[in-house]
């Protein structure tokens, strides 16, 4: 990496036209006299210097230089600073609004622009946004408008920034990023008037850029397979390997399932192998079910025997002891030189509830094919989501575990072309290559949902500019969700639930929200939650005003949100439905969310398909306190809408619903 001085730096920002105060570079005196005059007092002075990082730290800047005796007496005490190559000369920049505009570049994830207002909102606030490049100009404007301090850019006390011009700015920031091999720069500040801008201060470092291209795998033949092995198959139901055959079992799995255990001839009715060489026919995939210790041999046997794919899910490999980490390099390399693809090790694997296939050794129901996707890192958090919505069902299953082979991106990319799944729900600890998983993120046309866990650093690694130390991984795949239009959750519950709405239900065309609850203080929650969350309180046409006032009480106030018990109390329990109806007919109103009415529910049931035909998301929300309304919460999902406990619930699922439909409508 090369450190380029300030002069330099500028030359690149001007060449790609970007407004600076270009600087002369003097190395003696009478230089820096002859360029005074040339640009007129008052002026700058800096030292340069590529091993000087931050100038300001040593002394480096002095302002406000009135005349050529302080021109000379400030080149002698510039030139005199450590590591002092010469010193620039510049123009005093007009005073405005203090920007700071950064790029840097992730290990993960590669090249990032940093946007925030500068001085303490950047150094203390640490307001700022950040995206991946390259960006667009709404990826730009959106940057801009995320931090809190753009209304200062708007105008404040009659002080105000050109927006437009920063927007073009960040674009082409982003653009010479590209051309240039830039891997770190600092634009601080950035002086932003009524009408334009000037870059007064440049960092940059330049060099070679982080490649991210990598060979993605086909991991369909997982899916595809015809014939599972057992590797440590048990007559015991409570040990893994008795529990995958069980699972097989139970959940009909069609194709051919070979137990292999030297210590039995049958197990659970499937004639059971001494090793996988002695299975007279094919075997597309094995599933690992013993001591780690053990397994280097298995998966040579597994080699010797033409099998596809393996899963392993034992434990005591590279998560725990050095030992660990030596097997699983080992079992790798056989697996490589053979053409074999691992899933694991330590985790549950693979789930078609639709063919039966599975690797899972948790006790699994008899579960419906759905739409639902999932990609997990850990194989518990699988079987938890699998545990929340095992009623609405599920296309594929994969868990990745220590993902020593087959990884998040080959996962991701198989699930973002699978015909049987409509959206994805993700967890994540850690990435094997954060940039491409982001690039199929982006191009996916697909719902995609993500929970990402470990998000706080103890702390971050020394860097040259700004932009560097302020970014944290967590941050920079944050905005990485944000630019390819990704759901991005903060804990299991709203990961269930968004996932159930988007499965069950379309998304919705605008923000507009139509609110119908039993009682006052459920119309106040979900008016809060509305706006919290983004959200629009939708407005009545004048229809709908007329056709609720005809079954109001007189002295009813009918607002959105609408308090239904008033309503029902005139009208009858049967009215709930009528006031779905009158919702689902107006076009101002693009979502509804309604507190089921009890009474409503016992006289007239649970079916409320006739909902669909309006092709507008509703989501209900129902205490399930007792078993009698767990059930039912369980019947009006299975007919194909979302329940949640809570009015916040309901509404934070839809805020994400929003935000993944204005991505698809590009």
């Amino acid at each position: 990496m090369n450190l380029l001085m300030e002069h330099e730096a500028k030359e690149i920002l001007e060449k790609h036209g970007i407004s600076t105060t270009r600087c002369i570079f003097c190395q003696s005196e009478e230089e820096a006299v002859r360029a005074a005059r040339s640009i007129g007092f008052p002026v700058a002075m800096k030292v340069a210097g590529r091993k000087i990082v931050h100038k300001s730290d040593v002394g480096g800047v002095i302002l406000n230089i009135s005349n050529e005796e302080e021109v000379r007496e400030a080149f002698r005490k510039l030139i005199s600073v450590e590591n002092a190559e010469g010193v620039n000369v510049q123009a005093m920049a007009e005073k405005g609004i203090e920007v700071i505009v950064g790029v840097a570049e992730n290990e993960q994830f590669g090249s990032v622009i940093m946007f925030g207002l500068g001085g303490v909102f950047v150094e203390v606030l640490k307001d700022v946004s950040f995206r991946l490049l390259p960006l667009t100009k709404k990826d730009a404007e959106e940057m801009i408008r995320e931090v809190k301090g753009y209304r200062l850019l708007q105008g404040y006390r009659g002080v105000k920034g050109d927006i437009g011009a920063l927007i073009n700015l960040l674009a082409k920031v982003g653009e010479m990023v590209e051309e240039e091999g830039i891997v770190e720069m600092d634009l601080n500040p950035v002086f932003v008037y009524d009408r334009g801008y000037c870059v007064v201060d440049a960092r940059m470092v330049v060099g070679e850029r982080k490649s991210f291209d990598t060979e993605i795998g086909d991991i369909s033949f997982f899916f595809d397979a015809q014939s599972i092995a057992i590797i440590g198959a048990s007559r015991n139901t409570f040990k893994p390997g008795g529990r995958v055959v069980d699972n097989l079992k139970n959940l009909g799995f069609k194709g051919r399932v070979y137990p292999v255990n030297p210590n039995a001839d049958e197990i659970l009715g499937y004639r059971c192998y001494p090793s996988v060489k002695a299975i007279p026919d094919s075997v597309d995939i094995a599933v690992i079910a013993i001591p780690s210790k053990n397994a280097k041999q298995v998966v040579e046997e597994c080699a010797e025997k033409g099998v596809k794919g393996i899963v392993v899910l034992s434990g005591g490999f590279a998560e725990g002891w050095e030992q660990g980490k030596e097997l699983e390099k080992e079992i790798v390399e056989i697996a490589r030189k053979s053409g074999i693809r691992i899933i694991g090790p330590n985790t549950m694997g693979i789930l078609d509830p639709e063919s039966g296939l599975t690797s899972f050794f948790s006790v699994l129901r008899k579960i419906g094919s759905g739409n639902i996707g999932v990609l997990a890192q850990s194989g518990a958090f699988a079987n938890f989501v699998l545990l929340s919505l095992w009623h609405v069902g599920f296309s594929r299953i994969v868990a990745i575990g220590n993902k020593c082979d087959v990884n998040e991106v080959e996962v991701l990319k198989y699930l973002v072309e699978d015909d049987k799944t409509k959206v994805i729900a993700v967890y994540l600890e850690g990435f094997t290559n954060g940039r491409k998983f982001y690039e199929i993120m982006k191009e996916s046309k697909k719902p995609i949902i993500v929970l990402k866990s470990g998000r706080t650093e103890a702390g971050k690694r020394s860097a040259l500019s700004h932009t560097a130390s302020i970014s944290t991984s967590e941050e920079i795949f944050e905005a990485a969700c944000k630019q390819a239009g990704v759901a991005k959750v903060y804990d299991f519950e709203e990961l269930v639930d968004t996932v159930k709405a988007i499965s069950l239900q379309p998304l919705p065309k605008g923000d507009g929200v139509g609110v119908i609850q039993p009682s006052g203080a459920e119309c106040v929650m979900s008016a809060d939650a509305v706006v919290e969350n983004g959200l629009r309180l939708a407005s009545y046409s004048d229809s709908t005003l007329e056709k609720i006032y005809d079954v109001a009480p007189e002295w009813h106030s009918i607002n959105n949100p609408l308090d239904l018990y008033p309503i029902a109390e005139k009208s009858g329990d049967e009215v709930f439905i009528d006031l779905l109806r009158i919702f689902a007919e107006d076009d101002n109103i693009d979502a509804i969310v309604a507190g089921i009415f009890i009474p409503s529910l016992i006289k007239l049931g649970t079916d409320f398909s006739w909902l669909k035909e309006y092709n507008k998301p509703v989501l209900f929300t129902m205490k399930d306190d007792i078993e009698e309304l767990r059930k039912a919460k369980i019947m009006i999902e299975r007919n194909g809408f979302p329940v949640y406990t809570t009015p916040e619930r309901a509404v934070r699922s839809l805020k994400n619903m929003w935000f993944i439909s204005k991505r698809l409508k590009g």
